[in-house]
C-alpha cells in the first residue's frame, strides 16, 4: 500500500517539486522584467525618426484699429453703471453690509454716470443732472463716517427708484440719436485719473 501511495503522490508531487526548485529563477526573471536591464530597455525603445519640431504658438490677431463709436462708448459705460449700481444695491441689502464693498460700488457707479453724462447732448445731459446730483449726495452719505446701516433700506429705495428712471429714460437705445460726435465727447470726457478721485 505504501508503494501505491508513493506512486500516486509522485504523480502530483513532481510538478510541485520542479516549481519549488525553479522558484528562484522565476523571481529573477520577474525582477528583470519589472526593473529590466537598462541596456535591454535601450535596445528595444523606439528612437525618434528626426528632430522633434518645436510647437508653434497660435496667434489670434485682432483688429483694434477701428475706433469706438459714440454708441459703443455710451453702451459700455451704461452697462458698467448698471453693473456697479446693482452691486451697490445688493451690498446695501446684505444682512451684514460690507462698507468697503458699497463704498467702492458707489464710487464706480457715480464715475460711470458722470461719464454717461459727458457722452450725451446738452438736452439729455440737463435731464440727467438732477439724478447725478442726487447720486452724488448719496455717495457722500455712504462715504461719511456718520453713515450707519440703519440708513441702508432708505438709501436702497432711493437707488432703486433712480435705477428705474435711468433705465426708462437713459437706456442706450433711447439716447442713441442724442449722443455727441466722437471728437466733442472725447474733448469733454474727464481724464481717467480725474475720474478716480
Amino acid at each position: 500500500m505504501s508503494t501505491s501511495f508513493r506512486s500516486s503522490s509522485n504523480n502530483w508531487g513532481q510538478p510541485l517539486l520542479r516549481l519549488l526548485r525553479a522558484w528562484p529563477h522565476v523571481v529573477v526573471v520577474v525582477a528583470l522584467g519589472l526593473g529590466g536591464c537598462e541596456s535591454l530597455q535601450r535596445k528595444f525603445t523606439r528612437k525618434p525618426k528626426g528632430p522633434v519640431p518645436r510647437p508653434s504658438p497660435i496667434i489670434g490677431i485682432q483688429d483694434y484699429s477701428r475706433a469706438m463709436t459714440p454708441l459703443d462708448r455710451y453702451r459700455k459705460h451704461y452697462m458698467m453703471f448698471d453693473y456697479w449700481n446693482d452691486e451697490l444695491i445688493e451690498a446695501l441689502q446684505a444682512t451684514s453690509p460690507n462698507p468697503k464693498r458699497f463704498k467702492r460700488a458707489s464710487e464706480e457707479a457715480l464715475t460711470e454716470l458722470r461719464t454717461m453724462r459727458d457722452l450725451v447732448l446738452e438736452d439729455v445731459a440737463a435731464r440727467l443732472d438732477p439724478l447725478l446730483e442726487e447720486r452724488a449726495k448719496i455717495h457722500r452719505q455712504l462715504q461719511s463716517a456718520q453713515f450707519t446701516p440703519s440708513h441702508n433700506s432708505a438709501i436702497g429705495r432711493v437707488l432703486e427708484a433712480q435705477t428705474r428712471q435711468i433705465q426708462r429714460e437713459f437706456y442706450w437705445r433711447d439716447v442713441q440719436d442724442r449722443l455727441k460726435p466722437p471728437q466733442e465727447a472725447a474733448a469733454q470726457a474727464p481724464a481717467p485719473d480725474a475720474q478716480a478721485h
